[in-house]
């Protein structure tokens, strides 16, 4: 998976993390490096010496046993046999004390690899090889050359030791103590010399082989003395300069020269044993202090060198963390100047999408006019330099000022719009007003049925044809015009918004309390029911029913309409709640051509109602609208609604039987009492408690002839019947209901006739 960075800050960090990291990680490696060359230069001294100074005293005691066990072993056991016990004993004793340093871990830790690894191979070869070498010497027939050379492989490991503790990378110390050890090879050649001309001392002679051992030595001897002896430090230099050139120096050099230059059978007897011996043993010790002196020297100077290489390593690493803090403290600050600048950026952006242009639309959907100094204040001049971050602020502006000024011409244009079509709505609304009068004029002096019938169809469409002017007039942002000055019932509002669908016989309205809503907010609640109702009509099965039922709840009054179509999925009805939502939030129109939910939505945002579309009980929709108490006043003088009620046709008066049954509801202008939506309704009471469907032998219900035909298709058996069985008072006896409604209809009616002579309102205020 690849990784990205997301923000400009984290781009711009990682752009200057990647070569602050080298130079920090170049810084770090350079200031460990001489660091760690400074510390062992420090550590080199004190390590050879604790390690150093015992290897040297075992080989010296090694060196001295290997003498004393080659005249034991030429001598075939008879000479030196206590002097060699003794020297044993010492040996193992120093071998014991660096057997000691060598288990202690503090020291330990601070070798290296190899280092300890020689260490080993040392402490090793001196404790098995000394065991089985031993047995050797004490066998009488072993041979006193291989014993040498036995003893000189025992004392080898010891000499790769010293190099590896004196051992540096580099520089000059590395150099003299490679030359320390070399001097010390030297004397140890001289001590091989000593135990071979002792051997031959104690054989009296000495072979052809054993003669050309001794004289190689001599000669590896001198060279080494040579080559290194130059090398040495100062003060060790001038001490063997002193040997060579006085008189061991001479002594040794003469005892050597008389030995190599007698052969092999008077080797033995060129010099005296006494004069051999103090020559080699005062060679011997001088050799020795020359060496000491020389390893003290080196660790002085590594020592010295050491505490230098740290000081000059401090101050370079000083200078370097310093210039890597300030490169870091630059290249910081140079990336927080441009976050905050591209900050700066994006809260300008923001604050444009998120404040000042809808602060620009809110203006100029209330009418303001918008000058340039305004645009200007609506979309500031960023200054942000002169750089690329300038210029991309100066074309932002730009940009701003561009999408100012572009909502300011939208905005004019979508005005100019709305002003086109809220004429064009008025003009209609207008035509449709004196249409509708039209109509009711025509409707008052026809008596012909069949003309009639047509009348009420178009009076309907009428209607229908003014709800959409007015929603027209909605949308574009404008009231409807419909207004009324005193409260009208909430059951005359619904059945007024019921007579506005084109499906009006099959809405049933369920029962309604005495409440009324407020003349200010009749037109719109008018408007937003019918459309659901239409809505509910429209997309459910012309055999059901729409239902639309209410009651009183704690924030207001909720009227509920359910439909028994297919419903909608959860999905679609989210999406439709959206849509209403939207609306009332003033969203501009939604690119579609149904525009119900809407016109709705805006009408609901205007009268403080709450409109939620949810699923049905029997599988449709069921839009739920709460009507505020804010709207909503108590009725005055008026009386309670009882039952379903179902908008039915009203007979015409005077007219024949066969009049159709599916006239529309236009004819209450002539019969009935006006409604909020401008045409009378005829209402057919039920009561509240249903007959029982009689049933058959399986529990369906049976089928009643003519129980589903309107009252004036049905027969009328009753008048057929009249001439053969008089009718009696049990016949003509009515139930308190229907007595009731009579009385109601008639009070109605007279009040309609008294105020027919007097001259209809042009205003929908209520008429």
């Amino acid at each position: 998976m690849r990784l990205r960075p997301r923000t400009i800050r984290t781009q711009l960090v990682t752009l200057l993390l990647v070569p602050l990291l080298s130079l920090a990680g170049l810084w770090t490696y350079s200031t460990y490096s001489s660091v760690r060359d400074g510390l062992a230069l420090l550590q080199v001294a004190d390590t050879y010496h604790y390690y150093g100074d015992p290897t040297d005293s075992l080989d010296l005691a090694l060196q001295a046993e290997r003498r004393a066990a080659v005249v034991y072993t030429a001598s075939h056991g008879k000479k030196g046999a206590a002097e060699l016990a003794a020297l044993q004993n010492t040996t193992d004793e120093r071998l014991a004390v660096l057997r000691s340093h060598a288990q202690r871990e503090a020291q330990g830790a601070q070798l290296s690899g190899d280092q300890k690894e020689h260490l080993t191979l040392t402490l090793k070869g001196a404790a098995d090889g000394l065991a089985t070498l031993r047995d050797e010497v004490r066998d009488p027939a072993a041979s006193w050359y291989h014993v040498l050379e036995t003893y000189s492989s025992v004392i080898e490991p010891g000499f790769q030791l010293r190099e590896s503790l004196a051992a540096l990378q580099t520089g000059p110390l590395a150099r003299e103590a490679i030359v320390v050890v070399g001097a010390v090879r030297a004397r140890e050649l001289l001590s091989q010399e000593d135990a071979m001309f002792a051997a031959a001392l104690v054989n009296g002679t000495m072979s052809d082989l054993e003669y050309r051992a001794f004289t190689n030595l001599i000669s590896g001897r001198q060279l080494l003395q040579q080559a290194y002896g130059s090398e040495l430090p100062e003060s060790a230099q001038e001490r063997l300069e002193a040997f060579v050139n006085g008189k061991l120096g001479g002594a040794l050099k003469s005892a050597e020269l008389l030995t190599s230059s007698s052969g092999a059978q008077d080797a033995p007897s060129a010099i005296p044993e006494t004069l051999w011996r103090q020559s080699v043993d005062d060679a011997l010790d001088e050799l020795d202090a020359v060496n000491v002196l020389a390893s003290d020297d080196i660790g002085a100077d590594a020592r010295r060198t050491g505490i230098a290489v740290l000081m000059r390593t401090g101050t370079v690493s000083l200078a370097g963390l310093v210039l890597v803090a300030l490169s870091i403290g630059v290249s910081l600050r140079l990336g927080r100047r441009l976050v905050r600048r591209l900050r700066l950026l994006r809260d300008e952006a923001l604050e444009l999408s998120g404040k000042r242009l809808p602060e620009v639309m809110r203006r100029l959907r209330a009418g303001e006019e918008l000058d340039e100094e305004a645009v200007s204040r609506a979309a500031p001049a960023l200054k942000l330099g002169a750089d690329e971050i300038g210029q991309v602020g100066r074309a932002f502006t730009a940009s701003q000022r561009a999408a100012v000024q572009a909502a300011v011409e939208q905005e004019k244009l979508r005005r100019g719009v709305s002003s086109v079509f809220t004429n064009l709505a008025r003009r209609s609304q207008l035509l449709l007003h004196r249409q509708l009068t039209l109509l009711d004029a025509m409707q008052r002096r026809t008596q012909d049925p069949a003309e009639l019938e047509d009348l009420f169809r178009l009076d309907h469409m009428t209607t229908r044809m003014r709800r959409h002017a007015e929603g027209l007039l909605i949308l574009s942002g404008n009231s409807p015009g419909r207004a009324w000055r005193r409260p009208v019932r909430l059951a005359e509002v619904v059945r007024a918004a019921v007579g506005e669908v084109e499906e009006y016989p099959r809405v049933a309205v369920r029962r309604m309390p005495r409440i009324s809503v407020t003349g200010a907010a009749v037109g719109d609640i008018v408007h937003l029911l019918a459309e659901l109702i239409e809505n509910a009509a429209a997309f459910s099965p012309p055999e059901t029913k729409v239902v639309v039922r209410g009651e009183v709840v704690g924030g207001g009054y909720v009227v509920e309409i359910e439909d028994r179509g297919l419903g909608m999925s959860p999905e679609r009805l989210a999406d439709a709640n959206n849509e209403v939502g939207e609306a009332a939030a003033g969203v501009e129109l939604p690119e579609t051509d149904r525009l119900g939910l809407f016109t709705v939505g805006r009408l609901a945002a205007r009268q403080g109602v709450r409109v939620t579309l949810r699923r049905g009980d029997y599988g449709g929709v069921a839009a739920v609208v709460l009507v505020p108490s804010a709207i909503l006043v108590e009725p005055e003088n008026d009386e309670p609604e009882t039952g379903e009620v179902t908008l039915r046709p009203r007979s015409v008066p005077d007219a024949a039987p066969s009049a159709s049954a599916h006239s529309a509801p236009s004819a209450a202008r002539a019969a009935g009492p006006a409604t909020p939506g401008g045409m009378g309704v005829a209402v057919v009471s039920r009561p509240a408690q249903e007959t029982r469907e009689e049933r058959n032998g399986m529990g369906l219900p049976k089928r009643v002839r003519q129980a589903n035909l309107a009252p004036q298709l049905r027969e009328d058996t009753v008048h057929d019947n009249a001439a053969e069985t008089p009718s009696t008072g049990a016949d003509r006896e009515r139930s308190p209901d229907q007595a009731r409604s009579t009385m109601a209809a008639f009070a109605r009616g007279l009040a309609r006739g008294r105020s027919a002579e007097a001259p209809r309102p042009t205003g929908e205020d209520g008429g």
